[in-house]
Formats: C-alpha cells, structure tokens, sequence
C-alpha cells in the first residue's frame, strides 16, 4: 500500500507543480530556444526537472527516512538538480556540470555506501575499496551522462528510464527489496506526470535538472539492486537494464573521438537523430527506440541469472542489430516514407473526411460510451459487496477535489487533476468488483459483452474524430505496453494479487481509461456529465464505506 500511495503522491505532485512552474519558466529565463541541433522550432519551457524531483522525493523522504543511504540519495539528487537548474538557466561549461556530478555520486558512494563490489566475468569476492570507489564513480557518471544525452525527442529519455525502473521495481519486489521499490515506483510516478505535458508535441521540457537526475536515479538503483538488494543477479544485467542510452553513448562519442572532435561538442549523431534522418516521423522514431529499450529490459528479467558472458553476448548482438540496421539503410537508401498516390487512396480519404465531417457518428459514440462508463462506475460502486474504510477515505477525498474542480471549472474542460480523479477512481471500482464482487458476478457476460462494445466504440473515436485530440501517443502505447507485460512475466507471481486476476483486470482498465479519453476529447464538449458521473460514483464509495 506505502508503493501504491507514494506512486500516486509523485504523479500528483509533478502534474500539480508543472502548470505553476511552466509560467514561472519565461518570468525566470528557463527555456529551451530552437537551434541547429535541436528538433523544436519555438521556445519551449525547460523546468519539468523541478516538478519530478520534488514529486518523486518527497514520498521517498516521507517513507524511508532517516535511512542513511535514502539520506545521501535524497542529498546526491539535491546537488544534481541544483546544478541541472543552473546549467538550464545559464548554459554552464561541462567542467562545472561535471563537477556537480562528481559531488552528488561522492555522496552516494562515500556517506550512502552505494558502490560496485562485484563486476562481470571477476571472482566471486568483493572489490576492495581502492578499486570500488573510483568503479563506481565512472559509472555513476557514466549513466548520468548518457540519459542526459539520450534526451533529445519529446518523451524519449522519461520513456526509456520509465522502463529500466519499471524492470528494476519488478527484480527488487521479487527479493522484498522494498526500499529500492519505492524509490524506483515514485521515480516512476514523476515521470509519467511529467509525460503527461512532455508527450510530443511537448509542452514542457524537463531540462538537464530533469535527465540528469533520472540518469542518477537509475544508476544509483541498478547498483542497489545488483550489489545489494540481490548479489545473486548476474552483474552484467546492468547493461540489458540500462539499455539503449548506454549503445548511443557509446556511439556518439566514439564518433566524435574518430572525427577528431571534442567528446562533449554538440552533433546530431544520436540515434534518434539517425532515425528523423530516415525519414521516420518524430512520433515513430520515439516508439521505435521505446520498443527496442523494452527488448533490453525484457531480456534483463530472462537473463538475470544467466552467467555474464551470455548477458554480455545477447546485449551485444542487440546493439550490433541497431548498428547493422542504420548501415545498411544508408547504404541502400531506404527510407521509412515514400508518397504513393492514387484514385483508391484519394477516395478513400474522401470517405473518411465525410465521416469526420458527420457529426452523427461521434454522438452516437459518445452517448454510448458515457452509459456504459455510468454503468461501471456508480452501479459498480453500489453493488460489490464490500466497500473498506480506507478506500472510502481515499473516496472522500477525491470527491472534495471534484467538487472544487466542478464550481472553478464548471462547463470548460477537464483540467489534468480532474483526470486522475476519474482514473483513480475507476482503478478502485474494478478492483473492488473483482476482489468483493457481490450480485455484479451474475453479471459478468453482459460486463464482458459491454466492455468488447467499448472496444469498437473507442476505435471508432480514434479513426473518425475531426482532430488530433484523440489519438495515440507514445505515452499510450508504453503504458499499454507495461500493462500487458508485466502482469504475465513468468515467475513474478502477480497472476493473482488478492484474489483479483491482474492480467484481466489491466485489460479491463486500459478498455475503460481510453473509454474516459474519448468521452473527454469528444466534439460534443459535454464535460459536465463524466464530473457527475464520476462525483456519483465517490460519493456511493463514501456512502458505503460509511455504513461498514
């Protein structure tokens, strides 16, 4: 529950405090102008690192303190904002990053006591400290580096550490690691708050205080986990957890070295520079490299116990795939999009206009969809058998921030916090049907029946909406990917959590979030009706819990 509820307070507290700090930014000259190397083509606010900082750390500090290695993270990822800060304002020389950087991991390393004792293909005894220290300092820098440098597309670096921390949450929790949990799951949670302005086109950038910060967080958590939290994992799964940025790196500064350049002068040798240059659009080029970051980290869980030359192996084959690929598309000049035009594209695109042009269509989805969300929502909220005390709070609460939200926003769109109300809300009724699930059981066809209508209802909001409104993300497609997944990983032991089955229970919930989003995003603009719908649905909550 203390995971759950520090996940929550990070999402929470990053989307409450980006709005703030966005207006801040201009007033303060923390933004990110368009230059030669840089994909963006207007000045764009680059103070997001504050807002997932302090989303993420203040669980950790509220839950973990006064732990001495949580202490000196706490202190190490203060150092690295301050600098990341001071670079976003002033453009610092990388001798002063660099010197930020070291001061932060001396921390963690020297009070917190956070180094690499055990390395691939070593014996099985410990480093001594005069090779540990200076290790782990070169590393630490290392990953810092590298995610900092990987951040060069809307959502690529929070969406490729957002999967090395979700696979490092998964190896802790399975050896009750529960301090590395927490702080990689409210990591986590400032993350995809911050993804929710940051998904392309962004809003907001996170800045060097923002990457640098997640590079820290996910190195100094990789060594937590395979040096202590689980000795027994193979050591070279760093490199498969880390995954892409390591390869880019790599890469990028070898090319550099080759050329005769400074290994810090700016370029666009990157990756994902590679990949816009083959005509791939920004969108594909970030779903691109999120799927090949999910084979890396996929193959640190099936590889975890293997010996280090088979994880090196697999790790090298897979970066030599990404290698092999842009060789010989440059060398036979493919690329991604070719126009083709002809009489069946064009009438079918004619086709397709008139049915976004049709009103007719998209209210009959909607009405549709806003029944069946009613349905689940407050029947389910008045018909499962037992409703806790503390969910009720949890319900109290939320229905406090609704009605604020209804009389300051009343007829205008859902603001951010109000979506986090309704999903949160929703995550809580179908839990509740499947753990206490009452007279809804007889009900579970027409459930099953209503949720497949969704399923039509949601592709048709996708295909013949007017705009982009609605439409899918990469954001969409991770969190789909990390619902999915993780749930079936073999040997993980989630198939049942309280005696609800979360494969099927993700399935449902994704069904019914984007069910949400196509109400909300909906041409007919009738946001008043999922606030009531979703204010009924936590006062039932309350009311129930109430009379336990």
């Amino acid at each position: 529950m203390i995971v759950f509820f520090g996940f929550i307070i990070a999402v929470f507290m990053t989307m409450v405090l980006i709005q703030p700090l966005m207006r801040l930014a201009v007033r303060w000259h923390f933004v990110d102008l368009p230059d030669a190397r840089k994909v963006h083509s207007a000045a764009i606010p680059r103070i997001g690192g504050v807002a997932m900082v302090i989303g993420a750390m203040v669980p950790v500090a509220v839950w973990l303190m006064p732990q001495t290695q949580i202490a000196a993270i706490l202190a190490g990822v203060a150092i690295i904002l301050l600098f990341g800060v001071w670079d976003d304002r002033s453009n610092l020389d990388y001798r002063v990053k660099f010197l930020g950087q070291i001061l932060a991991v001396l921390i963690v390393v020297i009070y917190g006591g956070i180094s690499i004792r055990y390395v691939p293909f070593w014996s099985a005894n410990a480093l001594p400290d005069y090779l540990a220290i200076p290790i782990t300092v070169f590393a630490l820098l290392g990953i810092t580096n590298a995610i900092n440098l990987a951040d060069g597309l809307d959502g690529l670096a929070g969406g490729t550490t957002l999967l090395s921390l979700g696979m490092i949450a998964i190896l802790a929790y399975m050896v009750d690691g529960t301090s590395v949990v927490l702080v990689a799951v409210s990591v986590m949670g400032s993350i995809l708050g911050f993804l929710r302005y940051n998904t392309y086109p962004a809003r907001v950038f996170m800045g060097d205080g923002g990457s640098q910060f997640l590079g820290f967080s996910v190195g100094v958590l990789v060594i937590l986990l395979t040096q202590q939290v689980n000795p027994m994992l193979s050591p070279s799964i760093a490199l498969m957890l880390l995954g892409l940025p390591v390869l880019d790196t790599v890469m990028v500064i070898g090319q550099r070295v080759y050329e005769k350049r400074s290994a810090f002068s700016p370029d666009k040798n990157h990756i994902h520079h590679k990949l816009l240059a083959l005509a791939f659009t920004h969108y594909e080029a970030v779903f691109l490299i999120y799927l090949i970051q999910s084979l890396f980290v996929l193959g640190a869980y099936f590889l975890r116990y293997q010996p280090d030359g088979l994880v090196v192996s697999v790790y090298l084959l897979l970066c030599a795939a990404v290698i092999v690929f842009f060789r010989l598309a440059n060398l036979f000049g493919w690329r991604m999009h070719v126009q083709k035009d002809g009489p069946s594209r064009l009438s079918i695109e004619r086709w397709l206009g008139w049915l976004r042009q049709d009103d007719r269509l998209l209210k009959a989805v909607f009405y549709f969809t806003v029944s069946v969300i009613a349905m689940f929502l407050v029947l389910g909220a008045l018909l499962v058998a037992h409703v806790s005390q503390d969910v009720a709070w949890l319900a109290g609460m939320l229905l406090l921030v609704m009605c604020l939200a209804y009389f300051k926003r009343r007829g205008q769109p859902f603001h951010t916090l109000e979506r986090a109300v309704a999903y949160i809300t929703l995550a809580m009724v179908v839990y509740l049907a499947q753990v206490a699930p009452g007279v809804l059981g007889d009900f579970a066809l027409l459930r099953n029946v209503l949720l497949g209508a969704l399923v039509v209802s949601i592709a048709i909001g996708f295909r013949f909406s007017r705009t982009d409104t609605f439409s899918g993300t990469t954001l969409d497609y991770l969190i789909i990917f990390i619902a999915l997944v993780v749930p079936n990983l073999p040997d993980l032991h989630l198939s049942k959590l309280g005696g609800a089955n979360v494969g099927v229970e993700v399935a449902k919930l994704i069904i019914l979030f984007y069910a949400i989003e196509l109400v909300l995003t909906n041409t007919v603009r009738r946001w008043n009706i999922m606030r009531w719908v979703v204010s009924a649905a936590l006062l039932v909550l309350v009311a129930r819990g109430a009379l336990t």
